[in-house]
């Protein structure tokens, strides 16, 4: 089943009908889909599809070197690396727009540390030149500089983010309304992963078989996901427990983990280069200069597994399931969902501010400050600012609740008309 990337489908579409070459990034973490995704895009198209396994060059390049002569119904000079393989490429003439895709690009790069310049360096040559759309996909978005300035030269760089909430109903049909915020704030919106869940059974029954069990088949993915780019998993995999549990900003963590927090800087940075991790600062500051930065793992199925499955580890694999699926039923509503609930309404508002705000603001998201006064999203024009609080338990009185909220928003200078909303499970969203 393919859903939701139409948009990303049309970007691509829209850079095919050029009557030029080009070249286009498309970056996403492991498992979001980028394959799936790429597949429904080349389809019925004239396409050479490379997928760069983790093997010696040798091996690669003789597989490239066979299977394009099969494409092209000709002998060709011998491929032994990249640069070869793109030389080769240049000298080719296609009267149909050749589709070139090079997927798991960042294994290549395992091996060929220079392959992003080398591409570059050749597109710049002799490519771009040639009746062809490249479309390059990674699991890794590097801030190498000298990478980032390649990306900017692309037509198009596309990131695939989680597929949206409502996806979960169309994967699973028959669940429950009740359970869809459940299985999203544990499993995710992955397709693979959701069809592991069995709506026969109760939520916290699917966690345990799937989760807990030492035989599930989540029970070593976490820590499976990391290995596939990151050496060091012991340090990479703390901080993403300790983020997990709460600890957004560096100083949190480094306390956490009893380290220094300069120490944490260049593992945070790759943790958001394989864009497992993503930092976030208040509304309107600069991501590059705010003090006020916080760290959020981008996947709700990564951040249950590293808060609930990684700390308990030895337990589990001596079947001690018991004590870990108590601490959960306890402790999943206030620790995962009730931030997961804040995310999936700023998303919402974000897609259809008209709707849920009556107007179409200029800047939205959420702020804090540091006196850890927080409002979960602001959302303004030219005339009027609106403060969001999100409730995902109704544990008091609206008037107490809109009280709060307003005596918070004092501490965001505004010159605006003020206006205030509260969102809960009751407010009817779709």
């Amino acid at each position: 089943m393919f859903l939701n990337r139409e948009n990303e489908l049309e970007i691509l579409q829209k850079d095919f009908s050029i009557p030029n070459s080009s070249f286009n990034f498309v970056f996403g973490r492991r498992k979001i889909g980028k394959t799936t995704f790429i597949n429904n895009y080349i389809k019925g198209k004239n396409s050479f599809y490379i997928s760069f396994l983790e093997m010696i060059n040798s091996i690669t390049f003789h597989t490239i070197h066979k299977n394009f002569e099969n494409f092209y119904n000709k002998k060709i000079e011998k491929i032994d690396n990249f640069e070869s393989f793109l030389k080769v490429l240049s000298k080719v003439k296609f009267d149909e727009k050749l589709i070139l895709v090079l997927d798991d690009f960042q294994n290549l790069l395992k091996v060929e540390k220079d392959a992003l310049n080398i591409f570059y360096k050749t597109w710049s040559k002799e490519l771009s030149s040639s009746n062809i759309q490249v479309v390059i996909l990674s699991s890794i978005k590097s801030s190498d500089k000298d990478d980032e300035y390649i990306y900017k030269k692309s037509s198009n760089i596309i990131k695939l983010e989680n597929l949206p909430y409502s996806s979960i109903k169309e994967l699973i049909p028959d669940v429950q309304a009740g359970d869809i915020i459940h299985i999203f704030s544990a499993y995710g919106t992955n397709p693979e992963y959701l069809k592991l869940y069995d709506c026969k059974k109760d939520f916290l029954l699917n966690v345990k078989e799937n989760f807990l069990s030492y035989e599930g088949l989540f029970f070593n993915e976490g820590i499976d996901f990391l290995k596939k780019d990151l050496n060091e998993i012991s340090t990479y995999s703390s901080i993403l427990y300790a983020v997990a549990v709460g600890n957004n900003k560096i100083g949190d963590i480094a306390s956490f983990l009893n380290l220094k927090s300069t120490y944490l800087t260049r593992y945070l940075q790759k943790l958001i280069d394989i864009m497992i991790l993503k930092k976030y600062v208040p509304i309107n500051e600069d991501i590059k200069k705010s003090k006020f930065g916080r760290y959020e793992i981008e996947d709700n199925f990564i951040k249950f597994w590293f808060c609930y499955i990684y700390p308990n580890y030895s337990a589990l694999q001596k079947n001690d399931t018991y004590g870990v699926i108590s601490h959960i039923r306890n402790d999943f509503t206030k620790r995962i969902e009730r931030n997961v609930y804040k995310n999936y309404i700023l998303n919402l508002v974000k897609k259809d501010p008209y709707k849920y705000l009556g107007f179409i603001p200029t800047n939205i998201g959420s702020w804090w400050n540091n006196k850890d006064v927080q409002i979960d999203i602001i959302a303004y024009d030219s005339k009027n600012i609106i403060f969001v609080d999100t409730k995902w338990k109704d544990t008091q009185k609206l008037e107490l609740s809109y009280s709060q909220l307003k005596s918070k928003s004092l501490e965001f200078k505004t010159t605006l008309n003020k206006k205030y909303v509260i969102f809960s499970k009751t407010t009817p969203t779709k």
